[in-house]
């Protein structure tokens, strides 16, 4: 419901920046910027010369050689005649000649002139005095039955610069064509197709100016092709620069009066209204001009565009809302000047000042319906906590408002202190995520859990793929898990395993905060109990199996010698026997468990030494049972920071295990060496090794899980075992084969190598 007015009136903006900037089009309101643009866009870059197209300029330099102005008539007739013998496509002649010459004669030999010169074409200004309708400033009507007459109106916009023409002026009595639409139809070729000249209608009355054309310059002043009137005048220029080619006769020089301010003047002096004739002329035949749309379609096209920017900048947010508006009018600017280099000319400022008002608008949208938001809320905080501080709201009161702010945001604070030392009070690895899974609170003990370096880089994580790194006795879909969960529905907990860290229990649950999900996940470390309870079962195994088996054996033969009422002598070496079988299993046991509760200690230890330690005791049972006992210390450090009495009694294990598996007159090898902080120890001998049986039950011993009884591979390993994890090492075993013998390689790290 708080989602539709927001599109409701992210509608009215985009529909009100719409038609502000389609009705700033339709007036053309911001002409001015506009047609700064257009000046600046144009002036960009050059294009060659017109082709076929000369200026003989009347310059300084002819002014100087021929004489103050106006010269006679009879200069411009021989400036004709000269002409003839070239050929040219045709002439025109950009001279004021409303007025009769005072020597009739000078008027008739121009008029003889223009007939046997090329087809020469003669600009009429044109007045309008005292209210009175325009008229025609004619030449004599000798020179107007000579020449060709057209319009040179400068069309000049408000800022009195030149950038277009009217290709068609005057009534319907006297209509001219612009002097180049003349100047192609004397030399028999037509306007471009692609300038789009509209005939006026014959009905029209009055005087008309019709046809509009933006006149697209191809260079600042000096860009056509100049040569100087008197250069030609006295036959310096050749006819073949001159022939088959358009001749403009017109002022250059300085002072005369005849120029122009064009979009494309900049640093350049004015451009002499010949060259923006001769200009206009190459775009008419080259067909490179420009369009512009019409008003109306202007101002629909920027409508159409400013509201769909709207909308999407609505949707792009807060934080890309102003560069999205900047970029949207530095956009239509690009575009603008894009366009027109093209051939098109779209106006752009009325979209640029749409799309710079949409964000301090949409901005104030924003503040309103925060404000509005702040109210309700604060209302409601007002309805729930009634001993909450503050004025009481009335409209306008900003400063009310952000007390009751601060008291609210002090309050949130305060909450949420509490939470977070709630949290971090738990003794379980706990961790507060979003409906969508994502982790909004942890603990430190969840950052020491999953190997964090602070329970703020837990936040933002995804619950589900934290939850993956447990492994559980059967699969679960942790996303389907946790999806399940309602708030105050009963909580789950899992048994759970984490690689090389030890048992879990996972608890997870749901609660509503604020209307919103919430998922409580719970991981308590119950490896200590799980170890309690594999020692509990091993003392169970070891008493009901190992213990017994003796004991019992002893009663039965105590029980039958009772019967008997004598006790045979061999029976008591059989007893002895059982008794310290018994003995030495209780021992075994106990050094055993103590491997596991007691903290190593370690010392400096002379390995030749220690191996002698771990096997002076043994070398009876060696020599009893028939097998060389051999010793060896690989060249190198010879000493090594180890627990003495814990590896002593596990080398003891190993070697005893050998000499009691070992045929008579076979070999146990005892080895040591060192190697980066590493003590390695082998045992080698001639017997047949462990079984399968016995190595998985090895195996899955020394993974922490059950392993059957606890003489199923014995205790002596299962010390040893333990010793090599005390000291972060393992304990490996390879069978005997053809080319070696059997045995175990007890790998241990010292001390001073950074072993705990």
């Amino acid at each position: 419901m708080r989602a539709r007015p927001r599109r409701r009136d992210s509608l009215w903006i985009a529909f009100g920046l719409a038609a502000f900037a389609a009705v700033l089009a339709a007036t053309q309101v911001t002409w001015r910027l506009d047609r700064f643009v257009y000046d600046l866009a144009l002036s960009w870059g050059s294009r060659p010369a017109p082709p076929q197209i000369t200026v003989i300029a009347i310059d300084d330099a002819s002014l100087s050689a021929i004489g103050r102005w106006p010269w006679p008539r009879a200069v411009h007739a021989t400036l004709l005649e000269r002409l003839v013998a070239a050929r040219p496509k045709a002439v025109a002649l950009d001279l004021v000649l409303s007025e009769a010459d005072p020597d009739p004669r000078q008027d008739a030999l121009l008029a003889l002139a223009m007939q046997h010169a090329a087809p020469v074409v003669v600009p009429l200004a044109w007045v309008a005095l005292g209210g009175a309708a325009p008229r025609w400033l004619a030449p004599t009507p000798t020179l107007a039955a000579a020449a060709q007459l057209a319009s040179a109106e400068a069309a000049v916009d408000e800022d009195g610069v030149l950038r277009s023409a009217f290709l068609q002026v005057g009534d319907t009595q006297a209509r001219l064509p612009h002097v180049a639409v003349a100047l192609l139809q004397a030399a028999g070729e037509a306007v471009h197709p692609a300038i789009r000249v509209q005939a006026p209608a014959a009905s029209a009355a009055g005087w008309q100016r019709s046809d509009r054309l933006l006149i697209r310059y191809g260079g600042p002043p000096g860009h056509v092709t100049r040569l100087s009137y008197v250069d030609v005048l006295r036959g310096a220029v050749s006819a073949d620069q001159l022939r088959d080619r358009y001749l403009l006769v017109g002022m250059t020089a300085q002072g005369l009066g005849d120029t122009l301010a064009t979009p494309v003047n900049a640093a350049h002096s004015a451009m002499p209204g010949v060259e923006v004739l001769a200009q206009t002329l190459h775009m008419l035949r080259s067909g490179n001009g420009l369009r512009a749309p019409s008003p109306g379609a202007l101002a629909a096209l920027w409508a159409l565009l400013v509201g769909l920017g709207v909308l999407a900048m609505v949707r792009l947010g807060q934080r890309a809302a102003l560069l999205s508006a900047l970029g949207a009018a530095a956009g239509v600017l690009a575009a603008s000047v894009a366009a027109l280099q093209a051939g098109w000319w779209l106006a752009p400022m009325p979209a640029v000042a749409a799309a710079l008002l949409a964000y301090p608008l949409w901005s104030w949208h924003r503040l309103e319906l925060a404000v509005r938001g702040l109210d309700d809320e604060i209302r409601r905080l007002d309805d729930d906590t009634p001993q909450m501080p503050g004025p009481v709201l009335s409209r306008g009161a900003i400063g009310g408002r952000l007390k009751r702010l601060h008291a609210a945001a002090a309050l949130l604070r305060s909450a949420r202190r509490y939470l977070a030392d709630v949290l971090e009070s738990l003794p379980t690895a706990t961790l507060v995520a979003d409906q969508q899974h994502r982790v909004l609170m942890a603990n430190a003990q969840a950052a020491v859990l999953f190997e964090a370096g602070a329970a703020a880089e837990l936040e933002g994580l995804d619950l589900r793929r934290l939850l993956q790194e447990f492994m559980t006795d059967e699969p679960q879909d942790w996303a389907q898990v946790l999806a399940a969960l309602t708030p105050g529905g009963p909580a789950l907990s899992l048994q759970a395993r984490l690689a090389d860290q030890g048992d879990y229990v996972v608890q997870l649950s749901a609660a509503e905060l604020a209307g919103d999900r919430r998922v409580l996940v719970s991981v308590a470390d119950v490896a200590p109990v799980k170890r309690a309870e594999r020692q509990r079962e091993e003392a169970l195994a070891f008493v009901s199996h190992d213990l017994r088996s003796p004991a019992s054996a002893i009663l039965l033969l105590t029980d039958a010698a009772l019967a008997r009422g004598s006790v045979p002598a061999d029976w008591l070496p059989q007893v002895r026997g059982l008794a310290a079988h018994s003995l030495e299993l209780s021992e075994a046991f106990v050094r055993y468990a103590q491997a596991d509760m007691v903290a190593p200690q370690p010392t400096p230890v002379d390995l030749p030494a220690l191996l002698d330690e771990a096997t002076v005791a043994l070398r009876p049972q060696a020599e009893a049972a028939g097998v060389t006992l051999a010793l060896e210390v690989s060249s190198g450090n010879a000493q090594a920071t180890l627990d003495r009495a814990l590896v002593a009694r596990a080398l003891a294990n190993l070697v005893s295990n050998a000499i009691r598996h070992s045929p008579r007159c076979g070999r146990v090898l005892l080895r040591a060496g060192t190697e980066a902080g590493t003590v390695l120890f082998e045992v080698t001998d001639d017997g047949p090794g462990l079984s399968a049986e016995q190595q998985l039950a090895l195996t899955r011993a020394d993974n922490g899980l059950r392993s059957g009884h606890a003489e199923g591979v014995g205790l002596g390993l299962r010390f040893v075992q333990r010793v090599a994890r005390r000291h972060g090492g393992d304990l490996q075993w390879w069978p005997r084969n053809a080319t070696q013998a059997g045995g175990f390689a007890l790998r241990l790290k010292t001390a001073d190598s950074g072993n705990p």
